[in-house]
């Protein structure tokens, strides 16, 4: 099964100068926990999470329509995979970087969709919300990358903004 048969195809982003409060509010209506920054061409050049922007506003001590994306997403490389990817492929991504979500990119790097952790936890064989009737991946991968990507890790540095 490939991540297309699972990505979300209609992402929300915005560009790297929005303000937190606009993202913030794109989440809301959007009903999603990440938000890919992307340039002009529509590549992806960050993420900022809910976590981002609660934690961004609260080292900056400043109100969020005041705090662009770049400023909480700044310095942390982007992690993106294929729509052919497969599920397997885009978990040991999430899993090698620590990562819950993948901004999902066609042949010329432009966003087209995003999966989470979510998205490949719905295609555990053994679990409860299944969305198709294609392969799915076993419980044992997917509760080996959620101890893993949900441990407490070293600083990773992100609180310095």
């Amino acid at each position: 099964m490939n991540i297309k048969e699972i990505m979300v195809s209609e992402v929300a982003s915005c560009s790297p100068q929005t303000n937190l409060h606009n993202i913030a509010l794109m989440m809301w209506k959007h009903d999603c926990g990440a938000i890919p920054l992307v340039n002009e061409q529509n590549e992806p050049v960050g993420i900022v999470t809910d976590r981002d922007i609660a934690i961004g506003a609260a080292m900056q001590n400043r109100p969020l329509w005041e705090i662009q994306g770049e400023e909480v997403a700044h310095g942390r490389e982007v992690y993106c995979c294929h729509p052919e990817d497969s599920i397997t492929e885009a978990l040991a991504l999430l899993e090698r970087h620590e990562v819950r979500r993948l901004p999902v990119v066609d042949a010329s790097n432009k966003l087209c969709g995003i999966v989470s952790m979510g998205d490949i936890i719905s295609f555990t064989r053994a679990g409860r919300a299944r969305k198709g009737d294609g392969e799915m991946i076993s419980a044992e991968d997917s509760l080996g990358f959620l101890r893993h990507v949900s441990a407490h890790h070293q600083s990773t540095g992100r609180a310095a903004l």
